[in-house]
């Protein structure tokens, strides 16, 4: 499967608002399906960026997914802009369940067997940031759930620095709380992070 890195605020409008459009360096036969995988990083300037040019308003850059391929596009035209530039035309965007890859500059391969078109495998929010100070520190990132056991109730789970925050509900250990709304939870994780 080819793949290609955009950035997260781009990944994020071609599967929710609808871009058609992907300026890039290199050019691509038409009629390929391919692979989007949003950058590692974001800043609120990418996105005010972003905004700025496309008239389109992305979510805050840390709700944004980082360092994942997100979902599949087909490329139908490839049209040339100048002698460095080309616009592919694309369609049929399928989010895919999303996963985490390092990613690369240009065209690149991934296996087929990667994709997994369930997409209710995906979380329903996700936020991440840096904690500088007390006891862990580093990358953090909270990701909301579907309850397992109670209808429309939402639980969260904690990564941070690599590991997870355990001891949850009975037989999801990793999984906190539950909660009525989606953001309740988000903001509850986030809290416990910093408690």
């Amino acid at each position: 499967m080819k793949a290609i890195t955009v950035k997260a605020t781009l990944a994020w409008a071609i599967f929710n608002a609808n871009l058609t459009v992907i300026r890039r360096y290199e050019s691509i036969g038409f009629l390929k399906q391919v692979a989007i995988h949003a950058g590692k990083q974001c800043t609120r300037s990418d996105c005010e960026n972003f905004f700025r040019m496309t008239g389109i308003k992305p979510p805050h850059h840390n709700r944004l997914p980082l360092g994942q391929v997100i979902g599949l596009v087909d490329v139908v035209d490839c049209q040339q802009v100048d002698s460095s530039r080309w616009d592919w035309k694309i369609a049929n965007p399928k989010p895919i369940n999303r996963f985490h890859h390092k990613g690369q500059l240009g065209i690149y391969e991934i296996p087929d067997d990667w994709i997994d078109y369930d997409c209710s495998k995906n979380c329903i929010l996700e936020e991440c940031g840096y904690k500088s100070q007390g006891n862990p520190r580093g990358q953090w990132r909270v990701t909301v759930w579907p309850h397992p056991y109670e209808e429309e109730h939402y639980c969260f789970a904690v990564g941070m620095g690599g590991g997870v925050m355990s001891g949850g509900i009975l037989g999801l250990s990793t999984l906190h709380g539950c909660y009525l709304e989606a953001e309740e939870a988000l903001q509850a994780g986030i809290k416990e992070l910093y408690s």
